[in-house]
């Protein structure tokens, strides 16, 4: 008899469950569940190694594990029913969550590794095999694994789909197995889904094997990410609008919509742009009426962070279609779509609430409001809400993580999203991240297919240890950088020196962990716009949203320009994946949340200061995606002075770039010298902004950077 394992599938059991195929590959194979846990330590151990569980009340004599041979340990649970177990290893005297397993379970007060024992009667499908290429070739090969009651499939209810059409012909009732072999497919995304059900009526987990046909691996750090503020971005759709009575519109819904960010996918604005990755605003139903928000000033739902339905569309966005027809044009040109997931709460009108409000979902009698008296920010980080409407979630819940998770998990199918943007990180347990980073890995271990988590720590500049704690192949790729940011803002809209820029680069590249891809920027939705902030807008009562003397409609000073220019090419040049936030492209004013989240503003609406600003960032955007070293390249400082700053990237390949930044009104003709593999290169670069040539000579480098401005110098075209 034959055996395979089945190491993973999207079910959340992360533990080794051998299915026992039949005599042979003529016959449709059988669960055996056989339930064992693994320890692998990373290196060897002196003394014993046990598993204390759930299962057992946690009780002092431990289960011992034995060492197979190899130094890893294995233990054999038997006899267990169908259901959640919290686990740890006993290493000598010391208890260790598991660490192989993504997922957690709270157990009282204590957090354990998550062991789920599966209902054995279920089938389950088992990816066999699956190959897709750059050329539009496609090779899937998925196993009926028939449940221990040996029912059998309902051969009516077990298919194959590709790109939503059921393949005829693909399953194969004698050997369970299910194949489909297809070339030509043509570049974009697509995806393959099985579904499977036995003649009882067990359904399997459904498998959702998304991927890409494109001549080379996408980099998210390839381009920029754009941040489409769905309702203030571009409203294509004038029958879904519908504003909230009596609110100002400043806090109101102004219109726009799924269709209008299509719309400019379709029109090429982000191509323009270099835009590899889209974010949008949460995507579900938010309230219908008005609450009182920041300032005591009533508000409407049109940001999105009040969820109010799951798995619905806010309907002034538009339906599940047209959000997939958004991500289905966004794929057609190789742009990733993230969606914004607000996992801390909900707002007081949703089924959660309304259902297990007294159940363990929620911290009720912990929580309290946010920044109120004897409720810090930080102290009471995990269990304050954000306002009375916004009940708190209590991540502790195993029932409430497994159906957010699937909810979330539904969102990236129906959509056919990429990623997400994870809202509130530090305000939930870890194991919200955790959990949907294991989900995901699950789909990327079967056909490659990866996704972008990025997540939003808001901290000051001293904050770096606050995020990193949520950055790991386990959890978040990477932050917004707001360590990065309150420098940024302070050099190059107020016009401090540079060296504080430098020296934040510095002790970044110093502190996160090789492959963290944080997100720099210089605005976001939370913050006053850039420009305003450059212009000295924002003083007195120029800051205050609700100020007669907020920021005016246009800035007209060609300095706030100049210094949005200076800020862009040092952000728009950095590692990571830069953000740039709807609007800030072309200078769109405004002080404090809400009044940074004006409509935008395209074409012949554009002063000639906020056209030449654009063509800016379109020259930045487009230098990132045509130049692998401004993406990916070794960062290094070669000057750096109040006014000046010269700095590379470079790949070991000798591919580079060099960026200069000249704030004085002097011309600053400069020796430098080039390091790593620059060092060595006589490559002739072209900045792309004037076309002038510098001649790469080592330690013998000499450039001119003229007053008052910007250069990127790429390798010269031949």
């Amino acid at each position: 008899m034959t055996h395979s394992r089945i190491v993973r599938s999207l079910a959340l059991p992360v533990l080794l469950l051998s299915a026992a195929c039949g005599d042979s590959e003529d016959s449709i194979p059988v669960r055996t569940c056989e339930v064992t846990l693994t320890y692998a330590p990373q290196q060897s151990l002196q003394g014993t190694v046990s598993v204390t569980g759930e299962w057992n009340g946690f009780a002092a004599a431990s289960l011992p594990m034995a060492d197979r041979g190899d130094g890893v340990f294995t233990a054999r649970l038997e006899g267990l029913e169908p259901r959640d177990y919290g686990y740890r290893f006993v290493v000598g005297k010391q208890e260790l969550m598991d660490p192989q397993n993504p997922y957690s379970r709270w157990v009282r007060t204590e957090e354990y590794s998550r062991l789920t024992v599966p209902d054995c009667r279920q089938p389950v499908l088992e990816l066999r095999r699956f190959v897709a290429t750059p050329e539009g070739t496609l090779d899937v090969d998925v196993a009926y694994v028939d449940g221990t009651d040996e029912v059998g499939p309902d051969t009516d209810k077990v298919t194959l789909s590709l790109d939503g059409e059921v393949r005829q012909g693909a399953f194969d009732a004698k050997t369970g197995r299910l194949r489909l072999q297809v070339e030509g497919l043509p570049q974009g995304k697509h995806h393959v889904k099985v579904v499977a059900m036995d003649a009882s009526g067990r359904a399997a987990q459904p498998l959702y094997l998304p991927f890409w046909v494109e001549p080379q691996k996408f980099r998210w750090e390839s381009g920029l990410m754009y941040f489409a503020f769905t309702d203030r971005f571009l409203n294509a759709r004038s029958e879904n609008d519908g504003a909230v009575a009596d609110v100002d519109p400043i806090a109101n819904y102004q219109g726009g919509d799924f269709a209008g960010i299509t719309q400019k996918i379709e029109d090429g604005y982000f191509d323009a742009l270099g835009v590899r990755t889209l974010w949008i605003s949460p995507v579900d139903q938010n309230p219908e009426g008005r609450f009182i928000g920041t300032g005591g000033k009533y508000y409407a739902g049109y940001h999105g962070y009040w969820p109010s339905q799951p798995r619905t569309t806010q309907h002034r966005f538009g339906s599940i279609e047209e959000l997939r027809a958004l991500t289905a044009a966004a794929h057609a040109k190789g742009i990733r779509v993230i969606a914004d997931l607000v996992l801390n709460h909900v707002h007081q009108e949703h089924p959660y609430w309304v259902n297990h409000r007294n159940d363990d979902w929620f911290n009720t009698s912990a929580s309290c409001v946010c920044g109120t008296q004897d409720c810090d920010w930080e102290e009471k980080r995990l269990t304050c809400k954000f306002t009375d409407y916004l009940p708190d979630f209590n991540w502790r819940s195993s029932n409430m993580v497994d159906r957010f998770i699937d909810d979330t998990l539904w969102w990236l199918e129906a959509a056919d999203f990429d990623g997400f943007r994870m809202d509130a990180v530090k305000h939930m347990d870890q194991v919200a991240g955790r959990t949907l980073r294991g989900r995901l890995r699950d789909i990327t271990a079967m056909t490659g297919t990866e996704f972008y988590l990025v997540g939003e720590t808001f901290v000051g500049a001293d904050g770096r240890s606050q995020i990193a704690r949520y950055i790991s192949p386990r959890e978040l790729d990477g932050q917004f950088d707001f360590p990065l940011y309150w420098p940024v803002r302070e050099a190059f809209a107020d016009g401090q020196g540079l060296e504080r820029v430098d020296q934040a680069v510095r002790e970044n590249e110093v502190f996160y962990a090789p492959g963290t891809i944080n997100s720099p920027f210089i605005g976001n939705h939370d913050v006053a716009r850039f420009i305003s902030q450059a212009a000295k807008q924002l003083d007195g009562e120029g800051g205050d949203p609700w100020s007669s003397s907020r920021p005016s409609a246009t800035v007209t000073d060609a300095a706030a320009f100049e210094k949005a220019k200076f800020a862009f090419t040092f952000v728009l040049t950095q590692p990571g994946v830069p953000l740039v936030y709807y609007g800030d492209e072309v200078g769109l004013p405004g002080a404090g949340d809400p009044d940074n989240r004006r409509l935008m503003r395209f074409g012949s609406t554009l002063t000639p200061l906020e056209a030449e600003l654009l063509t800016v960032v379109q020259k930045l955007g487009q230098a990132r995606l045509a130049h692998p070293a401004l993406q990916t390249g070794a960062r290094h400082t070669l000057r750096i002075e109040r006014d000046l700053y010269v700095f590379q990237r470079s790949l070991p390949d000798g591919q580079g770039a060099i960026i200069a930044i000249n704030r004085s009104d002097v011309e600053r003709p400069l020796v430098v010298e080039p390091l790593g593999s620059l060092a060595a290169s006589s490559a002739t670069y072209a900045d792309v902004f004037s076309g002038r040539t510098l001649q790469l000579a080592g330690t013998e480098t000499t450039m001119v950077i003229p007053p008052r401005s910007v250069a990127v110098y790429v390798p010269a075209a031949e």
